[in-house]
Formats: structure tokens, C-alpha cells, sequence
């Protein structure tokens, strides 16, 4: 017995309606949002704490002043260093001394042609030239040296306020005023990431290679009832062995703060 064509075209318009077509069909995936990144701040000099510039829980922007060591000898350093650099005294004199063993050797050499004067004057009067040329050359290079390490100072002296290198949210502080921060131990404040946020999901094979790097994909939040647009960045190329799920990781832009890091969350996948 053959149905009429109009009865088997309305049969497969209610399937597409109730969401039941192949083509149509969606599953749900539960996720959880994180840190974009987690970044255990480091002092790259050793010493003691003597501020705290924030507090756990504290909103602070890139560049902005954490913790900062001990200074005191570092600033004595620095205004040693740039008396050193900036003493001129043996470059004017040795520099006034080659201007003058210059014009002896220039008048000798004026009488020598006249045949006033020895060979052996100008070339002693040569040899002063070259003597002062010479320490002049070393005098320079000692200032060069001296500016360098000027310089140096002053980068370990700025190195001595450690700033955060993200805009986060301080979580942990690792170090108080009066601890020692070591090469061994050199956290002193643990701060997240929360623009971007990133959501994690565990997908099966199969969900998984429905899902392509850089789509768009619509996340919603189970506690806070609220939706957000993500960028895919990573579907893993490894399975898990245990739980044969592989990790599919989204990118949400939150520069407002809307989306909380730990939240629940649901993808569709189709």
C-alpha cells in the first residue's frame, strides 16, 4: 500500500519541527569555565620584601606595582655608579695634553722642512702624540664601561618592584613585608587572567570532530542563566585514556567582567 506523497511530505515536516531530523539534531556538553591563564608572579632579584602594593581579591592592570624588595644599598649603588660616569676631570686634562704634544709635533715638523730641527725631535714629538692618543682611547672606554654599569644598576634597581605582567586578579600573596625572596623561592603573588576567559569542555570523539578551531559557538551559563558567544581555540588531538573524552577548549571575550571564572556551562553541539 502506497501513501500519498502530500501525507509523507507533512510526516517529515513535523520530524524537522520536533527536532528529531539527523540533520538537526543537537547535544548538550557541560563545561566549566577558567583563568585564561594563571601566572605565578616572580622577582627576578633576591631580598627582602619591604611593600605590598595589593591585596588578595585586588583588580589591577598591566604594568601595575605588586610587591617591591629592599633598595637601599641598589640607590647608593646607582648615585656611586653615576658620579663615576659623570666625572670628567682625566678626559679634559688628557685631552688638553694630546692638543698640545699635537702642535709641538706640528711646529717641529714645520722646522724640520726648514731644516731647523732634528729627525729625532719629531719623531719623540710623533711618539707623545700617539702616547696621549692613546691614553685618551683608555680613558674613553673606561667611561664607556662606567655608563654600562650605570646602566645595569639601574635595571636591577627597577627589576627590585616586580609589576604584574597581565591584567588580572590577585589571588594569592606569596611573600608579606619583611620575607626573603630567594632564587629558589621567588613567587610573590599568584594572579589570574579572567579577559579572555576560557571554558573547557570534554567531548567524545564524535562531538569533538563536529567542532573546528576558530568557529564561533554559543555558551550558556547553568547558575547565572546568561549566554555568551566563544572562539574555538583548541580541539585536542589526543584522547584521554581513561575517560576516552578529548578536551575542547573556548576562548569568551569578558573585557565587562560578566562571566565568572568556575561557573558551569553548556555548548551545543550538532
Amino acid at each position: 500500500m502506497k501513501l500519498p506523497i502530500n501525507w509523507l511530505t507533512g510526516f517529515a515536516c513535523v520530524l524537522v519541527m520536533c527536532g528529531v531530523a539527523p540533520s538537526s539534531f543537537a547535544e548538550s556538553v557541560e563545561g566549566f569555565t577558567e583563568p585564561f591563564r594563571t601566572i605565578h608572579v616572580a622577582s627576578s632579584e633576591s631580598g627582602i620584601v619591604s611593600r605590598v602594593f595589593v591585596l588578595e581579591g585586588e583588580t589591577v592592570a598591566a604594568g601595575q606595582q605588586l610587591v617591591s624588595l629592599d633598595d637601599e644599598v641598589h640607590r647608593t649603588l646607582l648615585e656611586i655608579a653615576k658620579q663615576q660616569m659623570d666625572a670628567t676631570g682625566r678626559v679634559n686634562s688628557t685631552r688638553a695634553e694630546l692638543e698640545l704634544h699635537q702642535s709641538r709635533y706640528g711646529k717641529l715638523s714645520e722646522l724640520r722642512q726648514a731644516g731647523q730641527a732634528y729627525q729625532q725631535e719629531v719623531d719623540r714629538a710623533r711618539a707623545d702624540v700617539e702616547v696621549a692618543q692613546g691614553r685618551l682611547l683608555a680613558i674613553e672606554e673606561e667611561l664607556a664601561l662606567r655608563r654600562l654599569e650605570y646602566k645595569k644598576i639601574a635595571v636591577q634597581l627597577e627589576r627590585r618592584t616586580v609589576t604584574a605582567p597581565v591584567n588580572g586578579v590577585v589571588t594569592v600573596l606569596t611573600k608579606n613585608p619583611g620575607e626573603y625572596v630567594s632564587p629558589v623561592d621567588p613567587e610573590v603573588v599568584t594572579l589570574v587572567q579572567l579577559n579572555p576567559l576560557r571554558a573547557t569542555f570534554l567531548m567524545n570523539r564524535d562531538q569533538s570532530t563536529k567542532v573546528r578551531v576558530g568557529s564561533q559557538v554559543t555558551i550558556a551559563f547553568t547558575d547565572s542563566k546568561i549566554s555568551a558567544v566563544g572562539v574555538v581555540e583548541l580541539v585536542s588531538e589526543l584522547t584521554d585514556a581513561e575517560s576516552g573524552t578529548v578536551p575542547v577548549r573556548i576562548r569568551i571575550d569578558n573585557h565587562e567582567g560578566k562571566y565568572r571564572s568556575g561557573e558551569r556551562c553548556t555548548v551545543e553541539v550538532k
